[in-house]
């Protein structure tokens, strides 16, 4: 539990199990860098490939466009983080389908940690599940945390136990913001619907299984009647803290984070036999604490678990995790929607406090709060945090979206802000910039703006994109916040999708490599240097007139995978807008021309 070594990465998640092959999934999360997301696909494309090809722009490309449709994050608004990038990428601009934003009602925020994918066999008759439950949101934060990995296949009828989970999926398309796709919404309420009839294989030792959706009527969690509690949470309110410890007899630890405790009333503190945070753990700016505010200085610690003992003819354990911190806006408000998940087992086969709290556990990692040497606190510093938060709901929950229209030179596309910006009080400083080019092309949004109306410049086709990034600044030099909105895009150029394309295929060489990524020969030979790399060949031979082993790749796919043949029509439609000269080799068109018709012209 918490072992620093053993850390839970997501693309490890994404791996499928011996004979299944990955389908779709659906993820949830607080926060989210956008270089994460991109990175997903391009590891399921490895991992089909058996991890023999090294990633490159390329089979990055490829990679995208054929995984977005079957990926869907559900992101709080206003804390998709603002990708670091030292080149403009426009590949960003193919996650805008993937990514929805979503936000609670009632003041609350979106806080869920989870992830459910779907594998399938080669011959998809058989279907399972992986549901992936996590303290930590979809960021490169290196905190300590926890996560829960659980298995099953679909039973013929619904489990009781897996209701507030299915419910929880049902749910998500009521919390976007705008409209979403229809093959997003339908794919939530497919995966609510099997996820209610998946039979899960439970961890080593435990016996229960059960899902809580705090503050949400029928499925929220009330703690069990124990003679022992410890509390794990980086956030903590007292009067959280005050109700959780009326459910034990005592409450043997809490273990947050140092700055948490100091914001503690000590009579709070004191109901715990213990007070302790992590020693010389890492440090994080995942900003997730219950008022939504940025804390720097913030230990590592960023688990959330709730560990009870109690007796009931025999010693049992009860290990509750998952997004919910020891909150009032989390469980005593709710007014988050949260996820935790509870498992049971006898404490003789899991372990209890004492292993967790001793020197095999996390005792060896852990240190005493000392109440004396209090972190002071920075009243200037959360005053500013404060109205950064206000300024960012502000914007989050303004009616803004970008139009697009012919630039002053052929090529170009003027983007413009539409919206009304509100008034931002307390923020010196604005601006926003597409996040497929760099902090260059930012503009001020303050002062920028006529009648609702802000001027983001002129970019090229492949730059288009409705992921804006925003930044604001206060008057206090060390708070300041980066953030991406999803923003309804209009007039999208209908040449976009092919001038990314061609930012990336930008010569011959890279069409025939990207063509048999297509096909699916996973054993195409990687260019190298000089006129002896393997795709030079190639391009002698079809420059000679010889169509082979092309012609042999493209007869096999349309008899074993023809639904292949539909995406590469795709392609040379797209590259066909602009330099197809220079991109698609003329001998291809007459040899393509023989399977375009085959197919029967079909229009991807």
């Amino acid at each position: 539990m918490l072992n620093p070594n053993s850390r839970s990465l997501y693309t490890s998640a994404l791996t499928p199990p011996p004979g299944m092959i990955f389908d779709e999934a659906v993820a949830t999360t607080f926060s989210m860098d956008p270089a994460l997301l991109l990175e997903t696909p391009v590891y399921l494309a490895l991992m089909a490939a058996d991890g023999q090809t090294e990633p490159d722009p390329l089979s990055v490309l490829e990679a995208i466009r054929r995984y977005s449709k079957r990926i869907t994050v559900y992101v709080q608004r206003g804390r998709i983080q603002v990708p670091q990038i030292a080149k403009p990428n426009p590949l960003f601009g193919f996650l805008e389908e993937m990514v929805v934003e979503v936000t609670a009602p009632g003041g609350g925020v979106f806080h869920p940690k989870v992830w459910a994918i779907r594998f399938i066999s080669p011959d998809k008759s058989n279907a399972m599940y992986r549901l992936v439950v996590l303290t930590r949101n979809m960021t490169t934060d290196q905190s300590w945390d926890l996560s829960l990995q659980l298995e099953g296949t679909i039973a013929g009828r619904k489990f009781k136990s897996n209701k507030p989970l299915a419910h929880f999926f049902k749910t998500l398309p009521d919390l976007a913001i705008g409209p979403t796709e229809s093959g997003r919404n339908e794919q939530a309420l497919r995966f609510a619907d099997e996820l209610h009839r998946v039979q899960w294989e439970l961890p080593d030792g435990f016996d229960e299984l059960t899902f809580y959706l705090p503050g949400t009527k029928g499925f929220d969690w009330k703690p069990p009647t124990a003679n022992r509690m410890v509390v794990i949470s980086p956030f903590c309110s007292d009067k959280a803290l005050e109700e959780l410890t009326k459910y034990t007899k005592a409450a043997d630890a809490l273990i947050s984070r140092p700055e948490s405790l100091s914001a503690l009333k000590k009579e709070t503190l004191e109901l715990f036999t213990q007070c302790l945070h992590l020693d010389d753990a890492a440090e994080t700016e995942d900003g997730e604490e219950e008022e939504a505010t940025e804390q720097p200085l913030a230990t590592g610690l960023h688990a959330k678990v709730y560990l009870f003992e109690t007796r009931y003819y025999s010693d049992y354990t009860h290990l509750v995790m998952g997004s919910a911190n020891a909150t009032n806006p989390a469980l005593k408000a709710s007014k988050n929607i949260e996820i935790l998940v509870g498992l049971v087992g006898r404490k003789s086969k899991v372990g209890g406090i004492d292993e967790l709290l001793g020197a095999d556990g996390l005792g060896e990692y852990l240190i005493n709060f000392d109440m004396a040497k209090a972190i002071e606190i920075d009243a200037v510093r959360l005053e500013a945090e404060k109205i950064l938060e206000m300024a960012r709901s502000c914007i989050s929950e303004v009616a803004l979206s970008i139009e697009c229209s012919p630039g002053s030179k052929d090529g170009l596309w003027a983007l413009v802000l539409a919206g009304e910006i509100p008034r931002l009080e307390g923020i010196v400083a604005a601006s926003a910039w597409p996040i497929t080019v760099t902090t260059a092309f930012a503009v001020d949004i303050l002062e920028g703006g006529i009648h609702g109306l802000v001027r983001l410049g002129e970019l090229s086709a492949s730059s288009v994109t409705g992921l804006i990034a925003f930044e604001l600044k206060t008057n206090h030099p060390d708070v300041t916040a980066r953030f991406v909105l999803n923003l309804p895009l209009k007039g999208i150029p209908e040449e976009r999708n092919s001038a990314i394309l061609q930012t990336v295929i930008h010569n011959q060489e890279g069409f025939l490599r990207y063509l048999l990524l297509l096909l699916g020969d996973g054993g195409v030979p990687e260019p190298g240097p000089g006129s002896c790399s393997g795709f030079a060949k190639w391009l002698a031979r079809l420059a000679d007139g010889e169509d082979i082993p092309l012609l042999e790749e493209l007869t096999r796919t349309y008899s074993r995978h023809p639904e292949r043949l539909v995406e590469i029509s795709r392609l040379v439609r797209d590259l066909s807008q602009g330099s197809q000269n220079a991109i698609i080799p003329k001998d291809f068109f007459n040899l393509w021309t023989v399977f375009e018709s085959a197919i029967g012209g079909r229009d991807a």
